[in-house]
């Protein structure tokens, strides 16, 4: 009878909650981002007092935990208060100022949109909103296309806190002057977990996710450690659903270390960001890239320029994300090390 019991049978599955391996799930309790939580929920009490709140610009790489920071504070602020508006936007999705404008109608519960222009909608949010307070969070800020959503927000409310956050802490220098000079922002940077913290976060996720006592400490270990070394959370998050689902598909009752080598495996094609992730300008820069590889950064942007007002730091940046997303690679070449531009993330100069 021993040969089955570590079988798993048809009705068992190694998931609690599978929910709780998403990005964009939110623990009950955000572990080593107090102080940042504290200091977001410093900048919003001004509101709590009907006077405006503070401004905060929000810089880290991407998975540190950012968006779940603060998104936890939203939470508590619902369940704090119905006197102020919370709104939470992902510029990734939401990148022009029309869906902007679209995807805080929807939030509100404002309905009469058909036909009407992005002045329009605002009008009639301001109209709404200037009632209360309200906190309005634009997350992948650097995405949007049309910086003047941001303007128009800190123009026509009264009492808000805009929370903006990037990857980039360069991208708010690169704001116009005069959205900066209304931001005013408070500036708060995001450090990458060191090794015992990205332990104890991954710890956090297997309680709410995974049957107790099923994952060996060999596995656990080999999947803390990838995810120290890519300095992303949702990389582990990644690692321990592919694993756990690695099991599953041998009816094994525990999750070892070959599971967890399987689920390394794939953990590059997890980093290779999908084309439908980036922004339309994004994909425009990648298609100019594609025609025009090899060629100097330098005389790329000036091509590009002519079909865009791109700044050349604005274009930089773009460039060192797509490089990120292994969609091109990046070559210095020569004494005054030349940086040439290859589209793809395999081929070298002497390929083209």
């Amino acid at each position: 009878m021993g040969i089955f019991k570590d079988i798993l049978s048809n009705s068992e599955s190694l998931f609690l909650n599978e929910d709780a391996l998403d990005s964009d799930y939110t623990p009950p309790i955000i572990k080593y981002r107090e102080n940042q939580q504290a200091y977001v929920a410093n900048c919003i009490k001004p509101l709590l007092m009907g006077r405006s709140g503070k401004n905060l610009f929000i810089s880290g790489s991407p998975g540190i935990g950012k968006t779940v920071a603060v998104t936890h504070i939203l939470n508590e602020l619902k369940n704090e208060t119905e006197e102020i508006e919370t709104i939470y936007i992902n510029c990734w999705k939401k990148d022009t100022a029309y869906k902007v404008m679209l995807e805080i109608c929807n939030q509100i519960n404002y309905r009469f949109t058909q036909n009407r222009s992005t002045d329009e909608l605002l009008q009639s949010i301001t109209k709404i909103l200037n009632k209360s307070g309200v906190v309005i969070v634009l997350d992948e800020a650097d995405k949007l296309t049309e910086n003047s959503v941001i303007y128009s927000l800190l123009e026509d409310l009264y009492k808000k806190t805009i929370i903006l956050i990037a990857n980039d802490k360069t991208w708010l220098s690169d704001l116009d002057e005069r959205i900066r000079s209304r931001l005013m922002p408070e500036i708060l940077e995001f450090n990458a977990y060191n090794a015992e913290e990205t332990s104890g976060i991954l710890k956090q996720r297997i309680e709410f996710a995974l049957v107790p006592n099923i994952l060996e400490n060999e596995a656990f270990e080999l999947i803390s450690k990838k995810t120290y070394e890519a300095r992303d959370i949702r990389s582990g998050l990644f690692l321990l659903k592919e694993a756990a689902n690695s099991a599953e598909s041998e009816s094994s009752k525990r999750i070892r270390i070959a599971h967890a080598n399987k689920a390394v495996e794939k953990l590059n094609e997890f980093h290779i960001k999908k084309s439908e992730e980036f922004t339309e300008e994004e994909l425009k820069i990648l298609d100019f890239i594609k025609v025009n590889s090899g060629k100097a950064m330098g005389d790329i942007h000036k091509e590009y320029e002519k079909q865009s007002s791109m700044p050349y730091r604005t274009f930089f940046r773009k460039i060192k994300l797509l490089e990120k997303a292994r969609r091109i690679s990046l070559h210095n070449e020569g004494i005054g090390k030349v940086t040439k531009v290859i589209y793809g993330s395999e081929k070298k100069i002497s390929d083209f």
